[in-house]
């Protein structure tokens, strides 16, 4: 579940760029929703795997879900760059 998290996180970057050559700009916010939604299953998930454990365990729970959503909110600060180099680089190449 971890390592899908990161495989997914790694092609948000790509997902704005590819947004961007497409000029479909009104799509930018759906990467991060679908992420964040994906997130919130997750953080869900392991709340019901931690169960009847000690306090720690739904601490880490915590922990993971800050970190993850710490992360998505500094590729989505970066989305808008993106966006724009994809858009550049489709109106080089004459498109």
């Amino acid at each position: 579940m971890f390592l899908l998290t990161k495989r997914i996180s790694a092609t948000l970057p790509l997902s704005w760029l590819l947004l961007g050559l497409m000029q479909m700009p009104w799509l930018i916010p759906l990467p991060a929703a679908l992420m964040l939604g994906f997130l919130t299953w997750r953080h869900r998930r392991i709340l019901t795997q931690v169960g009847t454990a000690p306090l720690a365990s739904d601490g880490f729970a915590k922990h993971v879900m800050v970190d993850d959503l710490l992360r998505l909110g500094g590729q989505v600060l970066v989305s808008p760059l993106l966006y724009m180099l994809g858009a550049s680089l489709n109106r080089s190449l004459g498109g």
